[in-house]
C-alpha cells in the first residue's frame, strides 16, 4: 500500500537540482527542474548505481556508472528503452510542505 511522506519544505528545494534522501530505508530523490517538483527512485534501472553522483542537466539525469540518461519527470530511458525505466514517483505540495508517494 502506497503511503504520502512529507520529505522537506519549499523553500528546501533546490530552484534547479535535486535532494538526496531516504523514505523508510529506500533512497530517492526529490528535486525541481523548470519548475516543477520530481520525486524519482536513487538507483538505476541499469546497472543500480545511486544516481545522486550524477549529472542532472534540465530533465535528464545520466547515470556515472554507464552513462545511460534518464527524464526524471517521465522515468524515461534517453533514447527511448521501454524496459528500462526509472522508478519515479508522486508528489503534491501541501501547506508548504513537498510530499511523496512510496
Amino acid at each position: 500500500m502506497s503511503q504520502w511522506h512529507s520529505v522537506m519544505s519549499v523553500e528546501e528545494l533546490p530552484a534547479q537540482g535535486f535532494r538526496a534522501m531516504e523514505i523508510n530505508g529506500t533512497p530517492i530523490l526529490v528535486g525541481r527542474v523548470h519548475q516543477q517538483i520530481f520525486a524519482c527512485l536513487d538507483r538505476c534501472p541499469h546497472a543500480g548505481a545511486p544516481l545522486r553522483i550524477g549529472k542532472l542537466r534540465g530533465e535528464e539525469l545520466q547515470c556515472s556508472r554507464h552513462g545511460w540518461i534518464f527524464n526524471v519527470v517521465t522515468g524515461q530511458c534517453v533514447p527511448d528503452d521501454p524496459s528500462c525505466r526509472l522508478g519515479t514517483l508522486a508528489t503534491k505540495i501541501e501547506g508548504s510542505r513537498v510530499h511523496v508517494e512510496l
